[in-house]
């Protein structure tokens, strides 16, 4: 039984289709709000990366409407600001640090943090990984039945 009330029609678009039409000032009318928002963003990313090429506009539209597809109708919490830039900052660290890219010192350096701070980042990056791994050995079977 399908537990959602309506049927999902997402997979009846066909993206090709919406994005031939995009130009139609109708079509862009409906773009209203967030949606419309989310397309000059991506396409001022874009173009700040891409310079100005034909090919940004489609680009953008692409992207804002494969996140339509694959997130729309969920209500969803976006950070903004400072948290979105740590937590990229963070991961970054992490990554460098476990790829072997740079060492701790050289990260406190990069990054103008304080040893302690680069160190505390790690070690909870370190445990964010841990639970979003798999139990490869069913250490956590033995862990609940004691």
């Amino acid at each position: 039984m399908n537990d959602q009330l309506f049927d999902d029609d997402g997979s009846q678009l066909d993206p090709n289709k919406v994005l031939a039409h995009m130009d139609d000032p109708s079509v862009i009318a409906r773009w209203e709000g967030s949606l419309m928002e989310m397309v000059e963003l991506a396409e001022h990313a874009l173009r700040e990366t891409l310079g100005e090429q034909e090919i940004v506009p489609q680009l953008a539209r692409q992207v804002v409407l494969q996140i339509c597809d694959t997130i729309g109708g969920r209500v969803i919490y976006l950070p903004r600001g400072t948290k979105l830039r740590t937590a990229m900052r963070d991961a970054a660290i992490f990554r460098d640090w476990r790829e072997g890219k740079s060492s701790i010192p050289g990260l406190v350096r990069k990054h103008r943090l304080a040893m302690q701070t680069v160190y505390d980042i790690i070690a909870r990056q370190r445990a964010l990984h841990r639970r979003n791994e798999p139990d490869l050995f069913g250490y956590e079977d033995e862990g609940s039945s004691t």
